[in-house]
């Protein structure tokens, strides 16, 4: 188990060049090609976990099957993850040799939440960077989509937003991150963000 530091950084769109033209400035490069991430979230009928994560309770999880493209998941293509959020920092671990269409279509069952089922699935593009010995994230063209009871997405719904995440090690001062990164911090979950715009406006 490795805890990690995470915060979120938001720009407007129309700054991007600015924060590419920073890293570059400022002797950061690009880790590998951006690619397309996609998750489905899970979660039982009370939606517990997105009602912890608005609230910022610890510990809380998020349980989601993440691949790299568009596709529909499969068990060739596909991880199960579980990410926890504690007072000691955040950490994911994955699930090995899961049944991700069993999974899909029955759901998944969880020592603190019960019965989990898909509710919602993120797609956007990620590139990654290493600038002052940090790992800086850039997503955009974020879309939502709700899940039906088939395991199928059913609408989506677009973010305008960009969202910058940093990961450290735990020992990293905050003071360091600050200093070094001098952006606006924001509270942003693409989970509690797609519940919001696909099944808590409906």
């Amino acid at each position: 188990m490795s805890f990690r530091k995470e915060e979120k950084l938001k720009i407007d769109k129309s700054k991007l060049v600015n924060l590419l033209d920073w890293i570059n400035l400022n002797q950061g490069y690009e880790l590998f090609e951006s690619r397309i991430v996609s998750s489905t979230y899970f979660d039982n009928d009370t939606l517990s976990m997105f009602l912890d994560s608005e609230e910022g309770v610890v510990p809380r999880k998020k349980i989601r099957i993440r691949s790299y493209s568009e596709d529909i998941h499969n068990q060739y293509n596909s991880l199960l993850e579980m990410k926890t959020s504690s007072v000691e920092g955040r950490f994911k671990t994955s699930i090995k040799n899961p049944n991700i269409e069993k999974i899909l279509s029955k759901g998944f069952f969880d020592s603190s939440y019960g019965i989990c089922k898909p509710r919602v699935r993120v797609t956007y593009l990620r590139s990654y960077y290493q600038i002052y010995g940090i790992r800086l994230t850039i997503d955009q063209d974020i879309k939502y989509s709700k899940i039906n009871t088939l395991g199928r997405s059913i609408y989506m719904n677009t973010d305008s937003d960009i969202i910058i995440e940093l990961k450290a090690n735990r020992k990293v001062p905050i003071e360091y991150l600050l200093r070094k990164f001098p952006f606006e911090r924001v509270r942003f979950s693409k989970y509690c963000r797609a519940i919001n715009s696909c099944i808590c406006t409906t």
